[in-house]
């Protein structure tokens, strides 16, 4: 329709002013209400704002926009906008929304949104844009004025349709990131509520990944420590090469290099208290919110403390859920399919989907596999 869409903005480098705004948006929300107003001045609108519904956390930001008037419709009016209903019924997805087009000015009048609600905060006309975001809730883009200003226009309507495509891939962008957030912190939780140390390990056996109770072996320093930060290393030199030779065994599988498994061996404090117990194992995931790559996890635990059983760290590390992680601990025990559904009181093909799920959630293939992996966790 326009050769040259940035004319809407008044020149080129306000558009990609505005363009590089919105993927600033994706690391600042904050920066959301300077992106509504960009929109706003673009097309002399007066109340802009934009709302997409994650599963986390909503989005919401707004610009020229009475918050007395925005809780009031979020309370109430949301629920008898009748020019929602009409624009959606009247235009697709992903299109500009002219809401005059979708209801005459007459119509609208006439109802409880407009004289209760649109005249009482000096608003009648109406711009929108519906922005799919995949198996996610679409999110909405919404502008409105006095009508003494008019409708908006088709030319009005190219900020739109020219800033979609970046709105799109920047609102699934923040979605992305809020959901990785949220498996970082899921992640850091999960291993924080075991009942032992825990390290994750690149395939240059440097940590990237610690809980807690690692942090405070370390700290103390009685068996394990830190060498320049980020190699796990044995207080006493004798007991390091044994150490550092089951980390490596672990790493070289988790990096697809090697055929054993890991290991296990006690490490000696310092202190002269029951040794400590270390295993390593291969790891291989992306670690949530970096582009850094687990390879192995090494547990380390006091012989002393509380048993933990094995499907308790499974459901840690890959989230299963609780029926899940208990009948990984049946299987392990050596019970049949049919006979851990007997005992959790399971159908038989409920029993064989919630095993599929464990396997699945593992990366192992079958059974055995999956018995292999646990019996290289730590218990307690």
């Amino acid at each position: 329709m326009f050769e040259n869409p940035e004319q809407a903005f008044g020149r080129t480098k306000r558009l990609l002013a505005l363009i590089e705004t919105i993927y600033a948006a994706v690391q600042e929300p904050l920066l959301w209400s300077v992106v509504m107003e960009g929109i706003a001045e673009a097309f002399h609108g007066e109340s802009t704002s934009i709302f997409a519904r994650f599963p986390e956390n909503n989005l919401l930001s707004m610009t020229r926009t009475d918050s007395v008037a925005w809780d009031a419709y979020a309370t109430y009016y949301a629920s008898v906008n009748v020019l929602m209903q009409h624009c959606d019924e009247q235009f697709p997805d992903g299109s500009v929304r002219y809401a005059h087009r979708a209801l005459s000015d007459a119509s609208l009048e006439k109802t409880e949104f407009y004289n209760d609600f649109f005249r009482r905060h000096d608003m009648h006309y109406s711009m929108g844009l519906k922005v799919p975001l995949g198996e996610q809730p679409a999110a909405y883009i919404t502008c409105q004025r006095p009508k003494s200003s008019g409708p908006f226009s088709e030319r009005e309507g190219v900020v739109y349709e020219t800033l979609l495509p970046h709105l799109q891939r920047a609102l699934m962008l923040h979605l992305q990131l809020v959901q990785t957030q949220s498996q970082v912190l899921g992640l850091e939780t999960e291993i924080d509520s075991l009942g032992h140390a825990v390290f994750g390990l690149d395939r240059r056996g440097r940590m990237i990944l610690s809980n807690r109770q690692a942090e405070s072996i370390t700290q103390v320093g009685d068996a394990i420590r830190l060498l320049s930060g980020e190699m796990l290393v044995s207080v006493f030199p004798e007991q390091n090469q044994r150490l550092q030779a089951c980390l490596s065994s672990a790493i070289a599988v988790g990096a697809g290099i090697g055929a054993s498994s890991g290991g296990s061996l006690l490490l000696n404090r310092k202190s002269g208290k029951e040794p400590l117990r270390v295993s390593a194992i291969p790891f291989l995931s992306p670690l949530p919110g970096s582009s850094a790559q687990l390879t192995a996890l090494v547990f380390v635990s006091d012989p002393a403390s509380q048993p933990l059983s094995r499907g308790a760290t499974l459901r840690a590390l890959y989230a299963l859920t609780p029926a899940e992680a208990r009948i990984a601990d049946l299987l392990l025990q050596g019970l049949e399919t049919r006979d851990v559904a007997n005992g959790m009181g399971l159908t038989l093909e409920t029993a064989r989907f919630h095993v599929k799920r464990v396997l699945a959630k593992t990366g192992t293939k079958r059974q055995t596999e999956l018995m292999r992996l646990m019996l290289s966790l730590p218990q307690g």
